[in-house]
């Protein structure tokens, strides 16, 4: 027990100084605790950080603090470039034990790519989305963030090839997270000057959008349809008086 309190109160301390502002500062800080959660992995007390997260009445969530690690990660690579392969490195590490959520693996995976592509490893950020990607086609997530960097990222300024990733994607019957892929097109069109096409896959998107659960960041709840009352038709109250001598009154 003491150990874990350790182990939160390093977490706490990182969330202390992300919210000062010093995001490097507060990665090391996470990076550390995550050495000494990668050792109880590692001892068998718990098989996975979903696991670990029900070993101990934690301040913040360990499934949530590996995420934003990752994110932070990122953060602090724009100031120090150092950080985007710690980040690439980390969610390495991190895809051993971040269980079987899809969304959860998805970003992890898109981590040690896109950490590698930012830091520079040009190569090795490829190599690892294109293997992803032949291993599993329907990845919708992995096209889009690979798609990322053909649009100024790492990859440059390509969006023809990005373009045609994400309509690869796109055609694949069985996609993932479709939704994703054709919201990136509309972007990706409308920054083409390509209007009639963002138009096109806009009226997809609106389709897609509301067979979306209500859990999905992309669910927007129908709007309530309202039916207007002539003030001298029958009250719908059922009262058998005009609506302006009852409810509209």
């Amino acid at each position: 027990m003491e150990r874990l309190q350790s182990i939160d109160a390093r977490i706490q301390d990182g969330y202390g100084l992300i919210l000062d502002d010093d995001c490097p500062g507060g990665c090391d800080i996470w990076l550390e605790a995550w050495e000494e959660i990668k050792a109880l992995f590692t001892e068998g007390i718990a098989e996975d950080i979903y696991e670990l997260d029900d070993k101990y009445t934690w301040t913040e969530y360990i499934s949530n603090y590996v995420q934003d690690l990752d994110d932070e990660l990122h953060n602090a690579g724009l100031e120090d470039k150092r950080y985007h392969k710690k980040r690439a490195e980390y969610c390495q590490e991190l895809l051993q034990w971040c269980g079987t959520d899809d969304l959860m693996l998805s970003n992890t995976r898109s981590g040690v790519a896109d950490g590698y592509l930012d830091y520079g490893d040009i190569k090795k950020g490829e190599q690892l989305y294109t293997g992803w990607l032949q291993d599993d086609p329907d990845w919708g997530w992995g096209y889009v963030g690979f798609a990322e960097h053909y649009c100024g990222g790492a990859l440059g300024k390509n969006y023809e090839e990005a373009e045609g990733m994400l309509l690869a994607g796109y055609a694949r019957t069985e996609l993932r997270n479709k939704i994703a892929v054709v919201d990136r097109l509309v972007a990706l069109y409308r920054e083409m000057g390509k209007p009639e096409k963002a138009k096109e896959y806009g009226k997809v998107f609106s389709v897609l959008q509301r067979a979306e659960p209500e859990d999905s960041p992309y669910y927007t709840p129908s709007p309530i349809k309202t039916v207007k009352i002539g003030r001298n038709e029958p009250c719908p109250c059922g009262s058998g008086k005009k609506y302006k001598k009852c409810c509209g009154a």
